[in-house]
């Protein structure tokens, strides 16, 4: 009897690892998916170097077209089309058409990718959106100069998880797998230095099975956290 209900603990524990490390996998490999983010909605890469992606206000695409000094950028949102041509014979020298219209003439300031526009006259390229009863107006669904030159001309490319939560979810699983391997380490760590002989009581026992449970919640939360968060 010892035997089998070994290996039913054994057998377990190989699924609880294959269970994490399955789950770990997906993860990895949706949240390391390229594209940009536009706002709140993730347009992820395609095959033919195209973007597209959605989100609650519409279905957006992206198609860049570069050539020597000047960038087009063809964007589709609920299937409407706007053609943009952003020229750059330098980052001093930036002007940004939409459907042969100026809508910007300035400088780039900063590293391709992630630079800042700067208009002319000295302010900065785009006005500040102001959201109204948590809604977009229309017009704010449009991309912006500053990311339009970022996306099309500075090649930025994103994830669309943000990888940085891997950290405490790392942190998270390092504690729930010592908790588990080393049932009174945390116990000792706290109280062994200051009793002689003593046990964990029923209640503490209780209180780390609860805390287990909350660590395997919290490393999926967390995980799709990371999905909106950048």
């Amino acid at each position: 009897m010892q035997k089998i209900k070994a290996h039913k603990q054994a057998f377990r524990r190989a699924l609880r690892i294959l269970y994490w490390m399955g789950l770990m996998i997906l993860y990895l490999c949706a949240a390391s998916r390229p594209g940009v983010w536009l706002r709140d909605a993730f347009l992820y890469r395609q095959t033919d170097g195209s973007f597209a992606g959605r989100d609650e206000y519409g279905i957006y695409a992206l198609t860049v077209t570069a050539a020597e000094h000047e960038t087009q950028a063809v964007f589709a949102m609920n299937g409407e089309t706007i053609q943009y041509r952003i020229v750059t014979s330098s980052q001093e020298n930036v002007q940004i058409y939409q459907d042969d219209r100026k809508i910007f003439a300035g400088q780039a300031i900063g590293e391709p990718g992630d630079a800042v526009l700067w208009a002319e006259n000295g302010q900065l390229a785009d006005d500040i959106n102001v959201v109204v009863n948590g809604e977009y107006q229309q017009q704010d669904l449009l991309p912006t100069c500053q990311w339009l030159y970022n996306i099309a001309v500075g090649g930025r490319m994103e994830t669309r998880g943000n990888l940085w939560f891997l950290l405490p979810m790392g942190l998270l699983a390092l504690v729930l797998f010592l908790d588990i391997k080393f049932p009174l380490l945390f116990w000792n760590l706290s109280h062994g230095l200051a009793v002689q002989g003593g046990e964990p009581s029923e209640w503490y026992c209780t209180m780390q099975k609860v805390s287990r449970d909350l660590m395997e919640v919290g490393i999926p939360f967390l995980a799709l956290i990371s999905f909106w968060q950048h």
